[in-house]
């Protein structure tokens, strides 16, 4: 059964200031530590989320869905395997990977927001595959607290932009999966082409923050949201860096004109 535990960890409230300009967010002072952006982005996470599936439907057109189901069949789940969802969220690619895992498979949904996580268990107790086969979690993308080797395949999905460290994040997928176990990262990626590029940044500048006010009544987080896909580091960055932690059979399938990429590798 769908069950919910917690790792206790405060922020002052320093961690969660945001500094705005009609341009740009930046993160607070402190967040060139680890702690200081953790506390930054579970801040926001927490803010959003009683509006965030709202608000993700709408601004990708329900395009979201597709790419996570998308993101999930990467994975090859079967039934009994033993799937991890780090930065879980309000639980929707837990969700896609319980109903490829059932009847006797897991799926544990690891997520920095104890408040995300508290959607994603309400949303659970109404779907029998998700009720009896997934686990919720809070922790650290850079410190998981689970054993080596406990999962067959790992999944993460729109989040890779908010770890404090990436290459902890990649370390620690490694550590947890077992050999031969797969990889599948969905993430936001800048798109190739002038025209697409012009009309990509002006949706995210105009378009995203207006609709973060009408789901959500704030417009910081989406104006972070702004500054951290157009400041994220290329895919061949990416697919460097989860090569560097161990990776093999790494890939990047770029999604709806290069604006989403689906990062897919394997544990040897």
């Amino acid at each position: 059964m769908s069950t919910l535990t917690s790792l206790d960890g405060g922020t002052s409230s320093n961690d969660t200031r945001s500094v705005l300009t009609t341009n740009t967010v930046s993160l607070p002072s402190s967040s060139n530590s680890q702690r200081g952006k953790e506390g930054f982005v579970r801040r926001l996470f927490d803010a959003i989320s009683p509006g965030y599936d709202f608000f993700n439907r709408v601004a990708s057109f329900g395009l979201d869905q597709k790419w996570r189901r998308q993101t999930i069949a990467r994975l090859h789940l079967v039934p009994e395997m033993r799937v991890l969802d780090l930065a879980s969220g309000t639980g929707d690619l837990a969700r896609l990977a319980a109903e490829e895992i059932a009847p006797l498979g897991c799926v544990v949904g690891c997520d920095l927001s104890g408040e995300m996580l508290k959607l994603a268990q309400k949303k659970f107790a109404k779907i029998p595959s998700a009720r009896w086969h997934i686990k919720l979690t809070q922790g650290r993308a850079e410190n998981l607290p689970f054993q080596d080797q406990s999962f067959d395949a790992a999944t993460m999905g729109f989040a890779l932009r908010n770890v404090s460290s990436l290459d902890e994040t990649f370390r620690e997928f490694h550590r947890v999966l077992k050999p031969d176990g797969r990889l599948s990262l969905l993430e936001f990626s800048r798109p190739n082409g002038f025209l697409v590029r012009l009309g990509h940044r002006f949706w995210l500048t105009v378009a995203v923050p207006l609709i973060g006010i009408i789901t959500t009544r704030k417009v910081w987080p989406f104006l972070y949201l702004r500054h951290s896909i157009l400041q994220f580091m290329p895919t061949a960055e990416v697919v460097k860096r989860l090569e560097s932690a161990g990776f093999t059979n790494v890939q990047a399938e770029s999604l709806t004109f290069g604006s989403v990429t689906i990062y897919s590798a394997r544990r040897p």
